[in-house]
């Protein structure tokens, strides 16, 4: 019975020390690899956060790749295939706010198609593909 109430207690203690160590690795990892301008590699961000678009590339039907005025490309995946579409007119990034929830949601709009960002990540300039 003694041994029982040793273990319980001890588990009292680990679980918790366990589950505030998984949950604070993950943001000790994006804190020690910032990237270019202060971003996170992997960290979710909006288009404003980049401060403000140079140029940009389709990678595909569902990808455009993003590059800020401090030079530094960016990858953008969507869930519709906006980048399919007309782009000679060009293409605009918008940040959308629900007013119920103040949730931001990042979008792409081409000829008049807006098209929902469901990522967007800093990539080396070499990822970015060649002008056809």
């Amino acid at each position: 019975m003694i041994e029982k109430t040793k273990r319980a207690k001890a588990m009292r203690i680990l679980v918790p020390a366990v589950a505030a160590l998984c949950l604070a690795a993950p943001v000790a990892v994006l804190a020690a690899s910032p990237a270019k301008g202060g971003l996170p590699a992997m960290l979710s961000f909006t288009f404003k956060d980049l401060g403000g678009v140079k140029s940009w590339k389709a990678g595909g039907d569902t990808v455009v790749f993003i590059k800020n005025r401090d030079d530094q490309w960016y990858r953008a995946d969507m869930v519709e295939g906006c980048m399919a579409l007309d782009t000679k007119k060009g293409i605009n990034f918008i940040v959308e706010t629900d007013p119920e929830t103040n949730a931001r949601r990042n979008a792409v709009v081409v000829d008049r198609h807006i098209c929902t960002v469901t990522s967007i990540k800093r990539v080396e300039a070499s990822e970015v593909p060649a002008a056809k």
